[in-house]
């Protein structure tokens, strides 16, 4: 859990726990299981246990929260916060009443932007909360979308789960996705695998999905196109950089 980080869709990370399991093609050279190895883990599969993360690390967000103002006042909007980095939210393997606890943790942070990720879309609707609704005003849902067999299913779920921002990590991007139907979607983040044996992502795939947010009015984010490092490729697509971000509604 940093205060920075070197994801460039969001401001920090928070993870409630350490650890995962791979579920599809995206999982396969998986950095945070990498990162889990390199630093002495075994957090990694399904017949592991998973890491419950520090108190002091828990309390960061509350931290950050006190701090709002002073962040709004510096970069014109709320605090970004990626959940998580290091595990999978929707985890059926999560340490038990730590995601009770992580709920409890959003609720008590209402000036952060939480963005929760997963690759385990049928897990959504179970591991919300009783109070959800129409969704948490400080909670944007997303799904990753890497491939058409694993991530458009994905996509298909996410769209009838009510959230105040519905986003798609199509990274990384291994094929062509072909047409999209993105109804219910706010926005798209595309991004090339990097690291050692990276699959190596066409920039027309990349081109594809941007024009089709164009047109079905989603707003894209560019990553990277990815390679040995994260750098390596660079972040421009056809020569031009896509920063969007999704335009949120008052509450």
């Amino acid at each position: 859990m940093a205060d920075t980080t070197g994801i460039g869709w969001t401001d920090s990370t928070q993870n409630p726990w350490w650890g995962c399991s791979a579920v599809a093609p995206g999982c396969d050279h998986c950095y945070a299981e990498a990162l889990d190895r390199r630093t002495g883990g075994n957090h990694w599969g399904p017949h592991t246990r998973p890491r419950v993360m520090s108190d002091a690390n828990w309390r960061k967000p509350l931290r950050w929260e006190r701090e709002h103002a002073t962040f709004a006042a510096e970069h014109g909007r709320r605090r970004r916060v990626f959940c998580g980095s290091m595990c999978d939210w929707a985890d059926k393997n999560a340490p038990e009443g730590q995601r009770d606890r992580l709920w409890s943790l959003i609720r008590a942070t209402p000036h952060l932007d939480w963005q929760l990720l997963t690759k385990r879309a049928p897990n959504i609707v179970k591991y919300l909360p009783p109070d959800w609704g129409k969704g948490y005003d400080n909670v944007w849902l997303g799904v990753t979308v890497e491939n058409r067999k694993h991530g458009l299913p994905r996509l298909e779920r996410l769209r009838d789960i009510p959230a105040k921002v519905r986003f798609l990590s199509v990274e990384p991007l291994l094929e062509d996705l072909g047409e999209l139907d993105l109804t219910g979607i706010d926005w798209v983040i595309v991004g090339g695998e990097s690291g050692p044996g990276f699959r190596a992502m066409k920039e027309e795939w990349a081109e594809r999905v941007r024009v089709q947010c164009e047109a079905q009015g989603v707003r894209f984010f560019f990553k990277q196109h990815g390679g040995t490092r994260p750098d390596k490729g660079g972040h421009k697509l056809n020569g031009r950089e896509y920063k969007q971000w999704p335009i949120l509604l008052a509450a």
